[in-house]
């Protein structure tokens, strides 16, 4: 991911900073495109080191390009970082203020008391919001395989008693798919749970003539998918028909004004003002979208208050709901990379009804 380094040294720079150490598991792929459970990332301006123990040191030799593999061996974390400082002229060192503990924090500050410490929240969050082409392409190859683990769970739908059946199948899928697991735990919200948004899945039967919401996403080479639908099994509520059509019709207005140069906020704008329009609003009780990548949920988060700029290759999800306690919800839910001429949609399962 040498790109990747490229552009978080560039961000060090303007951050008036002289190295950064990088702590947390998301921004430690993003650089290195290697997991571990024991890793730090000291960058400088023009070059960069792993420092790993020896679980992960040769795996990471042969994997990693762009920054020097070091080993936690005899010498602790604290000597290798001060043997690094001092060799490179280092005066100031960032950190991920938002990723460590105030533990590590208090240790980092007496082992490394003769450098000032500059605590950064969301580094690297804005830089991660453009995709590069081979970050879409993960993410399509995920959302492709995601399509079809839903797919199949359709074909198979009257062989699963129980929300947690279906969970259970879900995963299963992905690993057949070649997914690494999934990217959060699966949504699978049967009759009334369906109107509780984040619905934990549970061992609750599957309920005849009421929708089912699923929620769902795999990992795949690091990156995430994110996908729901409705469906309907046995004989459709009309109330539940309508809200359905009304939440399909806001994905659809939402998707059609997604360019990259546009405020985001318009994004949730459109999706809320046909809610609005059909007297649903107050059961819209999230945003309509998020960006999507290493994390399942990254910037921007588009929503009716963000004034930024969407920008080219962001990718990210419109996902608006109509959530009646008591009845059901409905949720749909595309993956969307915004482009200069507007959106590409990754997610290729219709938007039409589902009824089984």
């Amino acid at each position: 991911m040498l790109e990747h380094i490229r552009r978080a040294q560039c961000e060090i720079k303007k951050a008036g900073l002289d190295s950064f150490l990088f702590t947390s598991s998301s921004n430690l792929f993003y650089l290195s495109n290697f997991s571990s459970s024991n890793a730090y990332i000291l960058l400088l301006p023009d070059r960069g080191y792993y420092i790993t123990d020896s679980r992960y040191y040769e795996n990471a030799k042969n994997r990693i390009e762009g920054l020097e593999i070091i080993q936690i061996k005899e010498r602790k974390l604290k000597e290798i970082l001060l043997e690094i400082l001092s060799g490179n002229s280092v005066k100031t060192v960032g950190f991920e203020k938002d990723k460590v503990t105030v533990s590590f924090y208090e240790k980092l500050r007496e082992e490394l008391s003769e450098y000032e410490l500059k605590g950064v929240i969301g580094f690297l969050n804005r830089v991660r919001i453009t995709k590069t082409a081979l970050e879409i392409d993960i993410i399509q190859q995920a959302v492709k395989k995601t399509d079809r683990v839903f797919l199949q769970i359709i074909r198979e739908i009257d062989h699963f008693p129980t929300e947690l059946s279906i969970r259970r199948r879900i995963v299963d899928l992905i690993f057949q798919e070649g997914g690494s697991g999934e990217s959060f735990p699966a949504i699978v919200a049967t009759s009334i749970h369906s109107a509780i948004p984040h619905w934990e899945t549970s061992d609750s039967k599957i309920e005849k003539n009421t929708p089912l919401l699923v929620d769902m996403g795999m990992k795949l080479s690091g990156y995430c998918s994110d996908f729901t639908r409705t469906l309907f099994i046995g004989e459709v509520n009309k109330k539940l028909l309508e809200i359905y059509n009304v939440v399909k019709e806001a994905n659809i207005e939402a998707t059609s004004v997604v360019k990259a140069g546009i405020p985001i906020k318009d994004i949730d704008i459109r999706a809320r003002s046909v809610i609005d329009k059909y007297g649903y609003g107050e059961y819209f009780t999230h945003s309509t979208g998020h960006g999507i990548g290493i994390d399942i949920h990254e910037e921007p988060r588009v929503y009716k208050d963000n004034e930024d700029v969407l920008m080219e290759n962001t990718v990210f999800t419109i996902e608006p709901g109509i959530y009646i306690p008591g009845l059901g919800g409905v949720r749909l839910e595309n993956v969307v990379v915004a482009t200069k001429e507007g959106p590409k949609i990754l997610t290729e399962t219709s938007l039409d009804v589902i009824h089984i």
